[in-house]
């Protein structure tokens, strides 16, 4: 199910808790199915929904327009993934300069705490959330032993010597390498591996 919001919504959307993934997920690789393979075992293990929290657009096509980069897959593309690999809900946060200037501590007690009842949060070792991105692995962890909820980083997918990244992707692409675009995707995705060579 993909539920979208303008805003974290009002009220608790999992009342008995869920487990928890976030970021952007753009091209759903490697590394973003090691991340939800994850997090699809906990919340079976604690027989709570799986929720993947994604943003759209993407944080740089706000903050930073000039910078932003090629988009490799668009939000619908994002959940139909997630959940064929065992998300149960999908939701989807429009990134807004107001949501970027959140603190940290305000977006996981408003966000995660209040609206989720997240009871496991798993993110990728690198995942950052508020202001500047100030809530790094460290931060969350402290912050879930005070408000209640387990934090699990994921170490980031290594293939010959690279990053599975979407910024990987996008530079395989680039160099027309279409056959190392396919190898950290992890599968075949003709609307991917099909995009202009810019």
């Amino acid at each position: 199910m993909m539920v979208r919001h303008d805003d974290w919504p009002r009220a608790p959307l999992f009342p008995r808790g869920s487990v928890v993934t976030m970021g952007v997920f753009d091209g759903f690789h490697r590394g973003h199915q090691k991340l939800l393979a994850r997090t699809v075992a906990r919340g079976r293990e604690r027989d709570l929904p799986v929720a993947l929290v994604t943003f759209d657009p993407h944080p740089l096509a706000v903050l930073a327009p000039e910078r932003a980069p090629t988009q490799l897959m668009p939000v619908a593309d994002r959940t139909t993934h997630a959940l064929a690999h065992g998300a149960d809900h999908v939701v989807v946060l429009p990134f807004t300069r107001a949501l970027s200037k959140m603190s940290a501590e305000d977006f996981v007690e408003s966000g995660l705490v209040d609206r989720l009842r997240c009871r496991i949060l798993v993110v990728g070792s690198n995942f950052r959330c508020g202001h500047r991105g100030s809530g790094d692995l460290a931060f969350l962890s402290g912050t879930g032993q005070r408000l209640g909820f387990d934090v699990e980083g994921v170490d980031l997918v290594q293939h010959k010597a690279r990053t599975c990244s979407s910024t990987a992707i996008r530079q395989a692409l680039a160099h027309g390498d279409v056959a190392l675009a396919r190898e950290l995707l992890g599968r075949e995705d003709d609307r991917i591996l099909g995009l202009p060579r810019v």
